[in-house]
């Protein structure tokens, strides 16, 4: 565990640490406007404030007065001191673990693996759920999936056949379609044929069975055209065909080459020489027919765009012979498309169940918080839970004030510390997140959440309360030691700041207030206006980088004391906890001429007491 047991940050000299209540920021000085390279005083919000605290604190005093003119004031001061001015945004929270998990139980639990307090690695079984029901729901999913595949690669392929071509070289015949038809999966377009060799199938006798071979040489003849051609026994089939005179013969297929003339139904007889070199002759004539014939058909439904053949066209292997328009197809295929996709992603997401919720492994490393499930008696269906949490790492959120979420930005170091009866131990921690969209309040004060990680390493418990600090100063040098004043010690007049500064004369740079649209004019004697140029700030106090000295006594307001006979008292400010109030009570002050004469900028008062707990200063 990185710790470190030392004592809480000793506060400047006149602040309150972060365990005591500071006054808000807002109601103590809200009005200050941040100036690089350095915080000045904004005279535009200081103005609006004290021009507030002035009209109150006259009509409060108008009315004391009117009521109890015998009182008394009594003068409160502070002193400059000489030290270094803190400045930092501080606060509270309590811790959550920055990675848990929980897991819901549903079902019938077949194997349950760990109770409340184990330790757990990531990868380790929790419990085994009963997922018959989404099996069987998975394997439905599986056969309409196998539909639709089958649906699909149909479309497709009438997709595809959108073009008729022709599947040999050949000659068309029968063209029985024409363009702008409607036509449906099947229609008959037209024949093609290869006339380029015909064929005739005659009838031997088994006597010269041992005599014909495929391959032989035989000799055609054509009676009708008186033509005798050279063909080749392509086939033997020894088939049981029985002439009229009662002889046996086997079938002989013949090919031969057509000189242009041949057509189909032409009748021819054939003979081949014998072994012993005497011809063999067919017990029955043959008829010519194509070589090749097939019916060209629509392979899809569509209109027929385009018919690019006519009767007797010859054509060659691959030729478009017709055009259908078959584009329903393709609305049809993304349907299924869609459909498909559909049954696939829930097929997945099943499966996933199946190996994540229904067999439950663990996510993270972590301790068991809680484990525990019961049985519906009337649905005999288990419920439960199991959370686990990984605390090495825990979280604080908080709420910042728009007012001073400009000092932070992710990746800061936060001092966190947790305070016990004999100790203060801290934590290394990280401002890991802070948001970019404000939330408003009821206060009118708009605040940006923001996540504090702690490195704990398993030393804080959930729901712990932590204190943190964020140190916010430039490393500009301001906030190094100079002279410090009360934060409620200053004033304003037209052309900067000024203290009331007990001596015993008046300084040779001292000034009248009355003349000099001072915020303060009614002070004790021997009190002089002396101008300052002011730095930084917290909660309490501010740099003055010139004017006056360490040590000096400052008026900071009026305590009025009770009437003759009375018991009470009463301020001509707020109360006397460090309250927001200025010096004295006297005329309203005039701020107009001041302009930016202030040297460096304090910016960023009235972030006070934010939500959540979180206050800037030292």
């Amino acid at each position: 565990m990185n710790t470190t047991d030392t004592q809480p940050l000793s506060p400047v000299p006149g602040e309150q640490t972060s365990k005591g209540k500071f006054p808000s920021l807002r109601e103590r000085l809200p009005h200050w406007t941040p100036k690089k390279p350095r915080k000045v005083l904004s005279v535009k919000r200081l103005v609006a404030l004290i021009l507030l605290a002035a009209v109150l604190i006259a009509g409060g005093l108008g009315i004391y007065r009117l009521f109890f003119v015998q009182e008394e004031r009594v003068a409160i001061t502070g002193a400059t001191t000489y030290g270094q001015l803190n400045e930092a945004l501080e606060g509270s929270g309590t811790t959550t673990p920055a990675d848990s998990v929980t897991y819901t139980v549903s079902g019938t639990v077949l194997e349950w693996c760990v109770q409340t307090g184990d330790n757990v690695e990531a990868g380790d079984l929790l419990y085994v759920l009963d997922s018959s029901e989404v099996e069987d729901e998975i394997m439905e999913y599986e056969l309409e999936l196998e539909s639709l595949y089958e649906q699909y690669q149909e479309l497709q392929e009438n997709l595809s056949n959108q073009q008729v071509t022709a599947s040999f070289a050949g000659r068309v015949e029968n063209v029985q379609a024409q363009e702008g038809d409607n036509v449906q999966n099947g229609t008959v377009l037209a024949t093609l044929v290869d006339d380029s060799y015909m064929k005739t199938t005659l009838y031997f006798s088994y006597s010269y069975q041992d005599e014909i071979r495929t391959g032989q040489t035989v000799t055609v003849s054509i009676p009708d055209q008186m033509l005798s051609l050279t063909g080749t026994v392509t086939d033997i089939q020894h088939v049981n065909y029985v002439t009229p005179e009662g002889m046996k013969c086997f079938a002989v297929t013949l090919e031969i080459k057509n000189p242009g003339s041949l057509t189909q139904g032409i009748t021819a007889t054939c003979w081949l020489e014998g072994k012993d070199g005497q011809p063999i002759y067919a017990a029955t004539d043959g008829t010519l027919d194509y070589r090749k014939e097939e019916t060209v058909t629509a392979k899809a439904a569509g209109e027929l765009t385009g018919v690019n053949v006519v009767d007797y066209q010859s054509v060659s292997a691959g030729q478009t012979l017709f055009s259908i328009d078959a584009s329903s197809y393709q609305t049809q295929l993304e349907s299924v498309e869609k459909q498909i996709s559909y049954q696939e992603e829930r097929i997945a997401d099943l499966q996933e169940s199946i190996d994540t919720e229904y067999t439950r492994y663990s996510d993270i490393t972590g301790q068991v918080v809680y484990a525990d499930y019961a049985t519906d008696r009337m649905t005999g269906q288990d419920s439960g839970s199991v959370m686990i949490y990984n605390q090495d790492s825990m979280e604080i959120t908080v709420n910042i004030d728009e007012l001073n979420v400009d000092y932070l930005e992710e990746g800061m170091e936060v001092t966190v510390y947790r305070t016990t009866a004999s100790d203060t131990v801290y934590y290394p921690a990280t401002l890991t997140y802070l948001s970019l969209q404000a939330t408003s309040s009821s206060s009118g004060v708009s605040t940006f959440e923001a996540t504090i990680t702690i490195n704990s390493d398993g030393a804080l418990s959930s729901g712990v309360t932590v204190y943190y600090s964020i140190d916010t100063s430039d490393g500009d040098g301001e906030t190094g030691e100079t002279v410090l004043a009360p934060i409620n010690a200053l004033c304003t007049y037209d052309d900067g700041y000024y203290l009331l500064v007990q001596a015993d004369k008046a300084p040779d740079n001292a000034i009248d207030p009355a003349q000099a649209s001072g915020s303060v004019t009614d002070y004790p004697e021997g009190y002089y206006a002396v101008p300052v140029e002011v730095g930084g700030y917290n909660e309490t106090s501010v740099q003055i980088l010139s004017g006056v000295e360490e040590g000096e006594t400052l008026f900071l307001r009026y305590q009025n004391t009770a009437p003759s006979g009375g018991d009470t008292t009463s301020d001509a400010g707020t109360d006397e906890e460090g309250g927001a109030a200025f010096p004295g009570s006297g005329e309203m002050p005039n701020f107009g001429g001041m302009g930016g004469q202030m040297g460096g900028g304090m910016s960023g008062l009235g972030g006070g007491q934010m939500a959540g707990g979180m206050s800037r200063g030292g």
